[in-house]
């Protein structure tokens, strides 16, 4: 006890459990609008979705040229693993390094600040992942129209 003024006083001393937590709330609520901001910069639509993906599977291609039954999904925000994103599904036939046909192939393609980033193909060897099922799945059951601008790629 603490006299102060004749009275006899408890200590008033902070609960540091209690102003952990209030720390932590507020820290919440900045890394919440953080996290807000940060996913509004990352998901900006890609208004050139076509010609990224063109070049992309150009790249991605044994060999882009002669591609048959090119399709393509607007893109869309989709959930890829724990994040969303804006995404499209693509579906072709692409020779192979011998020069025949593969058969049609599923892949999504994600964009980050409205630029191509990656495809994610559930169709390689050892794709079991959860998002490579997610992938499938999406993909699967899309909606797709004509891409003949994939179709027409030269070397």
């Amino acid at each position: 006890m603490v006299q102060v003024f004749g009275w006899e006083m408890i200590p008033v001393r902070p609960i540091p459990a209690l102003l952990v937590a209030l720390l932590a709330l507020t820290a919440c609520g900045e890394d919440s609008e953080l996290r807000t901001v940060r996913e509004a910069r990352l998901n900006v639509y890609p208004d050139r979705y076509k010609a990224d993906l063109a070049a992309a599977v150009h790249s991605y291609a044994a060999d882009p040229t002669n591609i048959r039954d090119a399709y393509v999904t607007d893109p869309a925000i989709r959930k890829i693993g724990e994040q969303n994103r804006y995404a499209a599904c693509v579906r072709f036939n692409a020779k192979n390094s011998d020069g025949r046909y593969t058969g049609s192939r599923d892949l999504m393609a994600i964009f980050v600040s409205g630029r191509f980033d990656q495809f994610v193909d559930p169709s390689l060897p050892g794709s079991q992942s959860p998002v490579a099922t997610e992938v499938k799945e999406q993909c699967g059951k899309a909606d797709y129209s004509r891409f003949p601008e994939l179709e027409a790629l030269k070397r």
